[in-house]
């Protein structure tokens, strides 16, 4: 199997061991805590990892001495027990499936459980230091992450020991120890950086909760009101509905994602939007003053193309007369060199008729003509 597949069960949840608050590092830091045990642990997984390789591959000694291994095609095979989690050590995040992915290299392991994963994380939280040395939480400039960006979210642990992302592309000896083994993947769906609860209390009352709430943890309604005004005054210009249908949108937006608020404010929600019209009056002046000034335009041209016509109506009206006196030119051409030809052959004729010719008695009279001796000039 080259693609992961995923299983929504939570009655099948299998148990799983997280750190606890006491175990991790200082409240605002995203590193984890060093494992004394860290070394040792790491030289026996390499050495689960080449038994692996020896057990799933075919191994041939050259002449040299050198021992190869060739490993069938999807090198990597474990099954993933994916978890949500708000902040780093929390130990009752939800359950949401179980992974079965295989991949032929590091690169293609991780893009398959990026693929997996990217549609449970959300908005990346990050820490912004003031002047002061205090910190305070804020959204990070992109609304998604991008698969590069995938460390900043996802643990991996294996028994109690965490690795985080950059551990398995550092070598592929630990996701060959994994190899047919059941590992649990963490999804910090806020990023790495809320760090403990304490820090996740921060980032819940200053970006995911709204700033007012009432007593069932819904906006108030100076907040609605509030944000309905902002949208009126923003939207206000192009945009108009009854004062109902301002409060509507503002209360979507502050009961829907937290890290979604800001895009959620550039145009109502596509099940508001049949409240909302655009305002007619702005848009129809706008028409009419380009319409305007497309007719002045047009009438700088009417007279030219006017005057214009009356030119070629002109030339128009002289070529159809002089094309008539050549055509009538035509016919008296064509009937004088018929005339001419006509000639021709009644002189050729006439000439032929009149031609000299001996008849009968000039033919007898010449018979009878004899040659004599002239003796008179001798």
């Amino acid at each position: 199997m080259n693609e992961g597949t995923e299983t929504d069960s939570d009655a099948d949840a299998p148990a799983a061991e997280y750190l606890d608050d006491f175990e991790l590092p200082d409240a605002w830091s995203t590193q984890l805590p060093e494992d004394p045990l860290d070394k040792t642990l790491d030289e026996l997984e390499n050495s689960s990892a080449a038994i692996h390789s020896r057990e799933n591959g075919q191994s041939s000694i050259s002449e040299d001495g050198e021992c190869s291994i060739h490993v069938e095609k999807d090198l990597f095979s474990c099954v993933l027990l994916a978890y949500k989690r708000q902040f780093k050590g929390q130990s009752s995040g939800s359950y949401i499936a179980r992974w079965q992915v295989t991949a032929h290299s590091t690169t293609s392991f991780i893009r398959k459980v990026w693929n997996l994963a990217k549609e449970h994380l959300n908005r990346e939280v990050i820490f912004d230091v003031k002047a002061d040395g205090t910190t305070s939480p804020v959204w990070a400039e992109n609304e998604s992450s991008s698969e590069k960006e995938f460390g900043k979210f996802v643990l991996f642990q294996s028994g109690r020991r965490h690795y985080v992302l950059e551990k398995l592309t550092e070598s592929s000896n630990l996701l060959q120890s994994w190899r047919n083994k059941e590992i649990t993947v963490l999804l910090h769906v806020y990023s790495l950086s809320v760090s403990n609860r304490t820090v996740w209390s921060s980032v819940k009352e200053n970006l995911i909760d709204p700033s007012e709430r009432d007593r069932s943890g819904a906006a108030t309604t100076q907040a609605v009101i509030g944000l309905a005004d902002e949208l009126r005054s923003v939207h206000g210009k192009h945009l108009d509905a009854h004062g109902m249908a301002w409060s509507f949108w503002a209360n979507s937006i502050l009961n829907g994602p937290a890290h979604l608020r800001e895009s959620l404010k550039d145009h109502p929600p596509q099940h508001l939007a049949h409240l909302f019209r655009v305002k007619e009056g702005l848009h129809v002046n706008a028409i009419r003053r380009e319409l305007s000034v497309a007719h002045s335009v047009n009438n700088s041209y009417h007279e030219e193309v006017v005057a214009l016509r009356q030119v070629f109506d002109v030339v128009e009206s002289n070529v159809e007369s002089l094309n008539a006196s050549l055509k009538m030119f035509k016919i008296r051409l064509e009937a004088l060199e018929l005339r001419d030809r006509l000639s021709d052959s009644m002189i050729n004729a006439m000439e032929t008729a009149v031609k000299v010719q001996e008849d009968d008695l000039g033919q007898e009279l010449k018979s009878k003509i004899i040659d004599m001796e002239d003796m008179d000039h001798m």
